[in-house]
């Protein structure tokens, strides 16, 4: 009996990052398992939407992906995966993972329409969000700040258990750098006044930056994930609530 694909493998293996015996072998094993079929789907999907919800600069030249030929049969739509984006007034959603179980999702009570909105629920959960920032401009720092304030208040105040989540790459990883930030007191005071609330650095935004000469220091109550990209679909397929601010 063959053993349960990860989805670390299986994003290693949509990423290009396996090597040609590991792809081919997981290719066959694709080919003969419509459900192994589907999860890729899924996470292609996934991954598909995410990318187009912000624009992250490529690599450094000089950095090469360990891309495989085979890469390009799974990307050519060999399993029938289609990314199906439907604009909303308020953001917007993501269909056609699963039609039984996902639905379009209207966007939490206390998340302003202005926002972009994504959730893989029929009712997105307005108790685990996250709420990403890509951006240095001084108003949009402010307003992944006051927002993150706004709903944490609100559970707060109605009795809800809530875990948030403030994401930040590309330039936005200036709102966690030490020396950088023009908001280093206020996260540090939120931090201490809520203990689920998390402030996520991109690890790739980091190396980006080292990479072009610039010090990265994070202030004490950041961590960092591997990629914002990757961090951000884990959420979403935990039923998290992804914001764009």
């Amino acid at each position: 009996m063959n053993p349960v694909v990860s989805d670390e493998i299986l994003h290693a293996f949509i990423d290009g990052e396996l090597d040609v015996a590991e792809s081919e072998k997981l290719i066959a094993r694709i080919r003969e398992d419509a459900e192994l079929a589907q999860r890729v789907c899924a996470l292609r999907s996934l991954r598909s939407m995410v990318r187009l919800a912000y624009a992250e600069p490529p690599l450094a030249a000089g950095r090469r992906s360990r891309a495989v030929p085979r890469r390009h049969f799974v990307q050519r739509c060999a399993f029938g995966c289609l990314v199906l984006l439907a604009g909303l007034s308020g953001g917007w959603a993501l269909r056609g993972l699963d039609a039984q179980t996902v639905a379009v999702a209207p966007a939490p009570a206390l998340v302003p329409g202005s926002f972009q909105v994504v959730s893989l629920r029929r009712q997105a959960d307005p108790n685990r969000i996250m709420l990403h920032l890509d951006s240095a401009a001084p108003g949009k720092m402010q307003a992944v700040l006051d927002q993150a304030e706004h709903l944490l208040d609100e559970a707060e105040r109605q009795g809800r258990a809530m875990q948030l989540e403030v994401i930040a790459n590309s330039r936005g990883v200036d709102l966690l750098r030490a020396g950088h930030s023009p908001y280093a007191d206020r996260i540090a005071q939120m931090k201490l006044r809520h203990a689920n609330l998390q402030w996520v650095a991109c690890g790739q935004s980091i190396a980006r930056l080292r990479s072009n000469g610039e010090e990265v220091t994070l202030l004490p109550a950041a961590q960092t994930a591997p990629t914002a990209i990757g961090e951000i679909v884990t959420r979403l397929q935990q039923g998290w609530t992804y914001v764009r601010v």
